[in-house]
């Protein structure tokens, strides 16, 4: 078995057409995408689903909120996945969530810098979310998502 990351456990991770949610650190975001399309997104926690068929490699997002941890936690989880320890799995990119509805510079920035190395989508803060649960209608940047997944082939990006 190849050597995979340490920041995170892993798992063997049914093969699915599902993309799986990767937290980069508690409270990434994860949970919120997945409920905003159930049937495209598999929720994996702060774990990576690594296939046990190579030639059907997990599709994985990782998920952070765009604060200076999250984003800390974030990049040295794709240091790992560039130096190959994320297995038989896909990165199709890292969706950052804004911690609130305006973000400081230095975070804007460190986004921006992320997007360098990565296929980054930027997720609003969405207000309310911690009181009253999951909303009825996600903002667009969800539907992009969502869209840009759909339009990777399925072999699409680096596998670890």
């Amino acid at each position: 078995m190849p050597q995979l990351t340490t920041l995170i456990p892993s798992f063997a991770a049914p093969v699915t057409d599902r993309v799986w949610l990767v937290g980069a650190h508690g409270g990434a975001g994860c949970t919120t995408i997945r409920h905003s399309d159930p049937e495209r997104f598999a929720d994996a926690g702060r774990a990576l689903p690594v296939s046990p068929d190579p030639s059907m490699p997990s599709r994985i997002i990782l998920c952070a909120m765009g604060t200076g941890r999250g984003l800390e936690s974030l990049r040295a989880l794709l240091a790992d996945q560039s130096a190959g320890l994320f297995g038989a799995s896909i990165l199709l990119g890292a969706a950052i969530t804004d911690p609130a509805p305006r973000v400081p510079r230095p975070l804007v920035a460190a986004r921006i810098q992320l997007s360098s190395a990565v296929r980054v989508w930027r997720l609003p803060h969405i207000k309310g979310l911690e009181l009253d649960g999951f909303p009825q209608r996600y903002p667009a940047a969800y539907s992009r998502l969502v869209r840009d997944v759909d339009a990777m082939p399925r072999a699409t990006a680096h596998v670890g």
